[in-house]
């Protein structure tokens, strides 16, 4: 395989490559077809794959920071990955396994991650404004400060995880599982309650004003 090529652009078709471990730091991987490719532990920083097809890829433990990733990840495996700082507005995660993964400042606006599994994760400071997050699992995982309005969080899984200072304003968590999470100084005005068990749940400081 040729990593200078790949790296170039001048390589699209590499649906089932194995890129395990490849230097791919800023490499111009738009519109590529990597569906089912092994990038466990590749090095992705800032590479760009805006409209790239990574569809049950396997990334796990590869490093994506200020990658963009505006692209097709359905069922991709992103465990362990991160990810600090990457564009993944409008990017289509559902099923997407990131378990562990870190996602500091990440850009997730509009992103679709319904059913994925984010246990774990670190989502401080992310932007997860418009996102579709139902029956996704958050289970232990920081979302410390991220910003969730306006997020369809339906049934969602957020188990002990940590939403101090979150901005949940007019979120959808009808049916969500908050039981035992932190939500210190949260922002849950307009938010859509019916349903979510809060059992356990640190509401010191939180807004509740309007809150269905």
């Amino acid at each position: 395989m040729d990593i200078n090529a790949i790296r170039k652009g001048e390589l699209k078709h590499l649906s089932g490559a194995q890129l395990n471990e490849a230097e791919l730091a800023e490499a111009d991987l738009r519109d590529a077809h990597l569906a089912g490719a092994n990038l466990v532990g590749a090095d992705l920083t800032r590479a760009k794959l805006a409209q790239a097809r990574l569809e049950g890829s396997h990334l796990g433990g590869a490093r994506l920071v200020g990658a963009d990733l505006r692209a097709n990840l359905w069922g991709a495996n992103l465990m362990q990955c991160d990810l600090t700082g990457a564009d993944l507005r409008g990017a289509n995660l559902r099923g997407a396994n990131l378990m562990g993964a870190k996602l500091v400042g990440a850009s997730l606006a509009g992103a679709f991650l319904s059913g994925a599994n984010l246990t774990g994760a670190n989502l401080q400071t992310a932007d997860l404004r418009n996102t579709d997050l139902r029956g996704a699992n958050f289970s232990n995982s920081s979302l410390h400060g991220a910003d969730l309005s306006q997020a369809d969080l339906q049934g969602a899984v957020l188990t002990e995880a940590n939403l101090e200072e979150a901005n949940l304003q007019a979120a959808n968590l009808a049916g969500a599982r908050l039981t035992g999470a932190n939500l210190l100084c949260a922002d849950l005005n307009g938010a859509d309650l019916n349903g979510a068990d809060l059992n356990g749940a640190c509401r010191t400081g939180t807004v509740l004003a309007t809150a269905v």
